[in-house]
């Protein structure tokens, strides 16, 4: 997931300030995010130029907040970012944020990166499939004790089980980005 995505997506949509952005996100994705990791990001969009402060309020008995907005170079980044979250995603998880932030993109246009991206996953994992019955694979495979064998069986299923979701539900984003205008 890309926090600063996330920042500046919520920033192209209005000022605010970085605790205020974080609850959003929590509100968003239930994840766990350490505070430090969350204002790194902050700050390291801001040495960018990718965002900037444009606000302080000064409140009564309290810190000041500063508000901050993104910048023009910090839109044009965002989009860029998020098409190319469309161009090299291997799992649907690193999407969501990207997803979520659709409004600021074409969604036809990151349907064609999706299209090229999911080729070349369903091609990566037929090379493993093919991979895995080549006589190479087998031999090296009955050097393994039984123990061995069984644990390399189980991780395989798995990873194969894994990318065959992992690809149904890219098949079915790809299906929502070409109607998500209609």
């Amino acid at each position: 997931m890309s926090l600063s995505l996330f920042i500046l997506g919520s920033l192209a949509n209005e000022n605010s300030n970085p605790y205020q952005l974080k609850k959003a996100l929590l509100d968003v994705i239930p994840i766990k995010i350490s505070e430090g990791k969350f204002y790194y990001n902050f700050e390291a969009l801001q040495k960018k130029g990718l965002i900037e402060p444009v606000e302080t309020i000064e409140i009564v008995n309290r810190p000041n907040k500063t508000l901050y907005g993104i910048t023009k170079e910090g839109r044009r980044f965002l989009e860029q970012e998020i098409y190319n979250s469309f161009k090299k995603v291997s799992k649907i998880q690193d999407l969501y944020i990207s997803i979520y932030l659709l409004k600021y993109i074409d969604p036809a246009k990151a349907a064609f990166f999706l299209e090229e991206t999911l080729k070349r996953e369903k091609n990566r994992w037929a090379g493993y499939k093919e991979a895995k019955n080549k006589e190479e694979f087998k031999v090296r495979n009955e050097l393994l004790d039984e123990k061995q064998q069984r644990a390399v069986q189980f991780i395989s299923e798995h990873a194969f089980s894994q990318s065959e979701h992992n690809i149904r539900w890219m098949e079915k984003l790809l299906k929502f980005l070409k109607l998500f205008e209609e």
